[in-house]
């Protein structure tokens, strides 16, 4: 066989294993009960014993007793162990079907030294059999898979089993070979989903033989089964040698000892293009993927030098420069030969292209050849090969233009699949994909690949075709790209196009529409690029002018020369034309008195309700509130475009329904829309209308593409629809969906879009509803009432709370990102008073353990429970029914879920949802998941890696249509992402009309009560998103949207994830109750009310303006206890409020105020704490006179335009009063003088008033 037949199908090995903390060296490890990464797998989730683990924690398992094995052992949690050991394994059919398997024997199974025990689970699944018998030989024979009295996807057959495992290790090569080991979650990194972390690299060593599982007895018929475990010996030593682990463990030390630093930077990732050679517990790794994994170990061994992280890393880089060579030569010029040879029409293109192969020398041109082999299949392939190339496809060959060959010698340089192949190769395909690019165009520049495969269901990766274009010198030499696909050296315009391009879209996915010419120019210059592109601002200028189609040359306001995406750009140009237009078009007129119409429909609803008020007698806040929604009311009429602004509480549902309910607007139809399934399920529950998805919508008229989930423009006609169209929770919107509706809308006279601005902004490209309000909210709109503009409403006054006198409510208005007036920073004081105590709750914690124990006990007290072993009273609150003992959950138990949430800003680490999630249902499910798991259970069996049981709080994951729903009829059929239900089924009972154990879990949505839909453990798969997960606690981005009687909010310090708008959001959720879990000092939340916290301010858009940065310095964790550092942030100055000084204020008058100190240098502090008599208050500007002795405290009040905080800004100045602060009108006190501002009615601040001030009060006294 020669050397390149053995390159042709050497693959790779991927072995995933759980986070383990002691460094898989064979031990248990050393704090199992803070361990809940590795709980990503199912096997450790089920059956892990933290407080057994707890007991023997560090010890190693040649100490111990097998029974004490932790199930991490079976999951390869031990590949570093440098001993051998035995490790009986059972069938796990042994327990649960005993007439067909009772026969196994416990079998011992040998792990030598550093190895792994690998289990290609993916290749042992029937339904896949035969997509590998493309590619591989497998002597699969379904006739001996035994008939089992139960339904299996698995082999069965021992015969089978053999030959499907022999067939998955034999491109494996010892010595050869790569082995890649890799996690599913770490406890460092806290999105996960979609993504694997490398763990370490080596060299394959040794493969171990089947293991026959053992017998009772044999013959008669009787199953046999092979252990799916192979051992697989690798050469990682502790020494790194050969191979190495990266250094996770020392990084999550070095971030102990300085908070300031993220272990997640040096995180190396599996190729994202490649995630499916990372899955399924051990896989086939490509070279493409080798080498893509290695460079990403590469950078992450860089960032461990620059960070003096310890380890012979210079020794591992080059180790990994070796192998790199090693893996281009097996690489060879053509790897993608197969996969073209498959979108020809040739099924078995890829055992071909290894015959072809093995015909060759190193390095050789195979298209020569393969030429040859078209005109005489017969003289160069075995028969059954030969059949392959049918006569019709000889013809084919003999006719293809020297362009359409080209194009394919193009595409075999890639490591592409055979469907990625077919996609460019077949012009039929191409077109359906929407990749509008002839093959001329492609050969001109092999990056469009990249480019016009990049929002299709199969994407090329860019990496895959820079491997291709640039492969090592010695293939580059001797088969150079021919021309016109040819580039001459690693700085071409085309490549810098083409990483320019993929760039901008990762920016957008982080929500930047456009990024400065500098930042880009850098990122292409950091890329682990062979050869490297060394562009500068001046390459870029030439290359620019290649950009057109895809990027736009723009600009910042200071002249900063940056780009967008062409995409995005027209996206911009599309909202800015649709909404200026409206905002400027043909008023509507309607003539009403809203005001009417408002108290009639109240006093309709209030009768209806039995709570029908005193219409004479409204308080004057009522009184205020409907003057305000009559405003309202009437713009949202009037205006073509308008925007309906207000927190939840403000009445915002009430409004709409009387404006959807008038006679004229009625008439023309109303078209409600969210953009997400559970905003649209909330707007048809809170409207008794149908709402829709904006992507449901979408997809009937060729705006969005469910496949991709992308929004698009289109040329197909926009949709007549009806006259008024209402957005809410606009503030979720991304540009892209914005852009695609306003296309999509025809026929519309009135289009409402409603959200609060304040709230965290959308998840991908942009802030569009935040760039809108600014654009249209008037310049006095802190002191406006009614607060209401041309096509701007805002609704300001809260009712359902009764009103905004509530320490929770004044609380989130720290972080709305508007003024404060100074007597609400008493905020985190008048929580130790009693009236606080029915709205507000502050617990603190320091440690994990601590953190445990505060939540079970804050449970206990907020749901009335009798201790943290009360499961049943703990069953009750969640909707659940007490009989003779026991709680059952029956139809209408979902109406409980929204009673009480747990939210937390991050997923990962003891006080993420997970671990809470966890924790909760370890304490007060306990026995329900003992009961599931009995023999003659009445409900189903724990599902997922989460154990799912009967009577959880569940949450839906993904929107989907699920038929599986009881009654069918009247039911939706459809489950939106986010919904929250409760398992109310299976729950067997005599009369119960099905045979055997209860197998789905049934769930009633709180939005579609009375409706049980069906989940079994096929929604539960590991390599894929469950469909559904523990509610318990919930992400804060989660909850946007939703809102809950009682939330409990997890706040741990230091949190990367804090920003002001993630606080406001989660302290708007509830209605009635908060209670806030923080680490650390309370006190330091203050912070994140600050602009410099945006994360709004933060994103890079030019939708209406062209950016306008301002550098800021942000306080981060002090570093080993020193004091606290800077870290420079850019936000967007009309964003903010910045003082000449830099300092981020509240407002523009107080921008004024200090602006004006700073001009007369006078020196001052913002903020700053003032504590007496055991309360702290914060001025807005403190002046210390050290010469004159006097200190000023200036409280700047704007305008106090509700009563609740004309009252608490009374009992501020009689604190200061009591203090012996007095107003310098009375010559000031002791202990300091006081000034006291106010905007003007009409907005604004008198800029003469401070100057006289300053001069009169503070420099006259000095």
């Amino acid at each position: 066989m020669s050397s390149n037949l053995g390159n042709a199908i050497l693959r790779h090995i991927s072995i995933r294993v759980p986070w383990h903390d002691n460094a898989w060296n064979g031990s248990i490890c050393t704090a199992p009960q803070l361990n809940g990464a590795c709980l990503k797998l199912r096997n450790i989730a089920q059956n892990k014993n933290e407080t057994a683990e707890a007991a023997i924690a560090g010890k190693s398992i040649q100490d111990l007793d097998p029974q004490q094995w932790p199930p991490c052992v079976s999951e390869r949690a031990t590949f570093m162990a440098p001993f051998e050991f035995i490790k009986p394994a059972q069938h796990p059919y042994v327990k649960t079907s005993t007439k067909t398997h009772g026969h196994f024997l416990e079998t011992p199974l040998r792990h030598p030294a550093y190895a792994a025990p690998a289990i290609p689970f993916r290749w042992l699944l029937t339904t896949e059999i035969k997509q590998h018998q493309q590619t591989y030989t497998i002597p699969y024979d379904p006739d001996r898979e035994p008939r089992l009295p139960f339904k299996t996807t698995w082999l069965q057959d021992y015969k089978n089993q053999q030959a499907t495992l022999d067939a998955f290790y034999k491109p494996i090569h010892p010595e050869t070979s790569l082995c890649f080991f890799y996690a599913k979650q770490v406890p460092f990194i806290e999105e996960t989903s979609g993504i694997r972390i490398l763990i370490g690299v080596g060299r394959v060593k040794h493969i171990g033989p089947c293991t026959e599982y053992k017998y009772s007895e044999q013959g008669n018929g009787k199953l046999r089964s092979i252990l799916w475990e192979r051992m697989v010996s690798h050469s990682i030593r502790p020494n790194f040698e050969d191979g190495f682990l990266l250094p996770y463990h020392a990084a999550l030390a070095k971030a102990e000892q300085d908070p300031s630093f993220n272990p997640a930077i040096i995180a190396a990732y599996a190729p994202n293009d490649r995630i499916e050679e990372f899955s399924y517990t051990t896989e086939h790794v490509t070279h493409d993927g080798a080498i893509a994994a290695l460079l990403a170990c590469a950078v992450s061994l860089r960032k461990s030098i620059e960070h003096h992280l310890p380890g012979p890393w210079e020794r591992c880089l080059k180790w990994i420069d070796a192998r790199l060579a090693e893996l281009w030569k097996m690489r060879g010029p053509c790897p993608g030969l197969g996969a073209v040879l498959c979108a020809l029409g040739i099924d078995l293109g890829t055992f071909i292209a290894r015959e072809v192969a093995a015909k060759l020398s190193d390095n050789e041109d195979p298209w020569p050849l393969i030429d040859r082999l078209f005109n005489d299949p017969q003289a160069y392939l075995p028969k059954d090969l030969a059949t392959q190339i049918n006569p019709l496809l000889q013809k084919t060959w003999q006719k293809l233009t020297p362009e359409r060959k080209a194009l394919l010698q193009l595409l075999s340089r890639f490591e592409i699949t055979p469907e990625q192949a077919k996609m460019l190769w077949v012009e039929q395909k191409r077109k359906k994909a929407g990749i509008e690019c002839t093959d001329a165009e492609l050969l001109q520049n092999p990056y469009l690949i990249f480019e016009k495969t990049i929002y299709t269901v199969n994407p090329v990766s860019i990496w895959t075709i820079d491997r291709g274009v640039f492969p090592e010198p010695a293939i580059c030499t001797k088969h150079p790209l021919p021309a016109p696909s040819a580039l001459t050296s690693g700085l071409d315009e085309r490549r810098i196009r083409a990483f320019s391009l993929s760039i901008l879209e990762t920016a957008a996915s982080e929500g930047n529409t456009l990024l400065s010419q500098d930042v880009i120019i850098t990122k292409i210059r950091e890329l682990p690029l062979q050869p490297t592109c060394e562009v500068t601002s001046d390459s870029m200028l030439v290359a620019e002018d290649f950009f057109a189609g895809e990027i736009e040359s723009t600009s910042f306001k200071d002249g900063t020369k940056a780009y967008q995406l062409t995409r995005l750009a027209k996206m911009g140009q599309v909202i800015r034309q649709a909404v200026i237009k409206r905002i400027e078009g043909r008023r509507h007129e309607i003539k009403t008195d809203w005001a009417n119409c408002l108290n009639q429909y109240l006093l309709k609803v209030n009768q209806q309700n039995k709570s029908a008020p005193d219409e004479s007698a409204l308080d004057e806040l009522e009184q205020r509130a409907r003057l305000e929604k009559a405003a309202v009311l009437k713009e949202l009429a009037e205006a073509r475009f308008s925007l309906l602004i207000g927190q939840a509480g403000t009445g915002k549902t009430t409004l709409l329904s009387v404006l959807c309910n008038h006679p004229d607007i009625a008439a023309g139809g109303v078209l409600l829309l969210a953009p997400t399934g559970k905003a649209s399920v909330k707007m048809t529950q809170s409207t008794n209308s149908k709402a829709y998805t904006i992507a449901q919508f979408l997809n009937s008229c060729d705006r969005y593409d469910p496949q991709t989930t992308r929004y698009r423009l289109s040329s197909q006609p926009a949709m007549d629809t009806a006259d008024t169209v209402i957005v809410d929770e606009a503030s979720m919107l991304t540009e892209e969906m914005l852009a695609a509706l306003l296309d999509a809308l025809k026929g519309v006279k009135r289009l409402i879009l409603v959200g609060d601005p304040r709230q965290l902004p959308p998840i991908g490209p942009g802030r569009p509803f935040v760039d809108i309000v600014n654009r249209l909210q008037p310049d006095d709109v802190e002191t406006r009432f009614p607060c209401v503009a041309k096509s701007y409403t805002e609704l300001t006054i809260l009712r359902r709370q009764q009103g905004t006198n509530r320490a929770d409510l004044q609380l989130a208005s720290w972080f709305s990102g508007r003024s404060i007036t100074p007597g609400e920073d008493d905020v985190f004081e008048i929580v130790t008073k009693p009236e606080a105590i029915d709205f507000i709750r502050f617990e603190s914690w320091e440690s994990p353990e601590e953190f445990n124990d505060k939540l079970i006990q804050i449970l206990v007290e907020e749901l009335n429970l009798k201790g943290p072993e009360d499961s049943l009273n703990f069953d009750i609150q969640l909707g659940g029914q007490e009989d003779k003992g026991y709680v059952y959950f029956n139809t209408g138990s979902s109406a409980a879920v929204d009673n009480w949430q747990i939210l937390s800003p991050v997923r990962g680490q003891v006080h993420g949802v997970a671990e809470i999630n966890r924790l909760i249902h370890k304490k007060f499910k306990a026995k329900v998941i003992e009961m599931a798991q009995a023999k003659f259970r009445k409900t189903p069996k724990p599902m997922g890696e989460e154990q799912i049981v009967y009577g959880d709080k569940v949450i839906n994951s993904y929107n989907h249509r699920r038929y599986k729903v009881y009654p069918p009829q009247g039911s939706e059929q459809y489950i939106a992402n986010g919904e929250l239900g409760i398992v109310n089924g299976q729950f067997k009972r005599p009369q119960s009309g099905y045979p055997g154990l209860p197998w789905e879990l049934e769930v009633e949505f709180s939005s579609q009560p009375k409706f049980k839909y069906k989940f079994s453990d096929s929604d539960f798969g590991e390599e894929s998103q469950p469909s559904l997960e523990l509610a318990y606690a919930l992400t804060v981005h989660k909850a946007q949207g939703s809102e809950f009687k009682r939330v409990i909010l997890v706040l741990p310090n230091p949190c990367r994830l804090l920003s002001r708008e993630l606080l406001y959001t989660a302290l708007t959720r509830q209605r009635d109750r908060v209670i806030i879990l923080h680490q650390g000092d309370r006190s330091d939340l203050r912070k994140y009310s600050s602009d410099i916290f945006s994360d709004t301010a933060r994103r890079l858009t030019n939708l209406f303006h062209k950016p306008n940065l301002v550098e800021v310095q942000v306080p981060v964790a002090p570093s080993g206890g020193k004091t606290q550092r800077l870290e420079s942030r850019f936000l967007e100055e009309y964003l903010i409020h910045r003082t000449s000084r830099g300092e981020a204020v509240r407002s523009k008058s107080e921008v004024i105020i200090a602006d004006q100190l700073a001009a007369k240098g006078i020196d001052y502090t913002y903020e700053k704490a003032l504590s007496m008599g055991g309360v702290t208050r914060f001025p807005d500007f403190t002046i210390e006179d050290e010469e004159s002795g006097m200190t000023y405290y200036w409280e700047h009040c704007g305008v106090l335009h509700q009563p609740e905080y004309q009252t608490r800004w009374e009992g501020k100045k009689a604190w200061y009063r009591r203090h012996d602060i007095l107003p310098y009108q009375e010559g000031g006190g002791k202990n300091g003088v006081l000034i006291e501002t106010h905007d003007t009615p009409q907005g604004g601040i008198s800029s003469q008033q401070i100057a006289q001030i300053i001069e009169q009060v503070i420099l006259a006294g000095s």
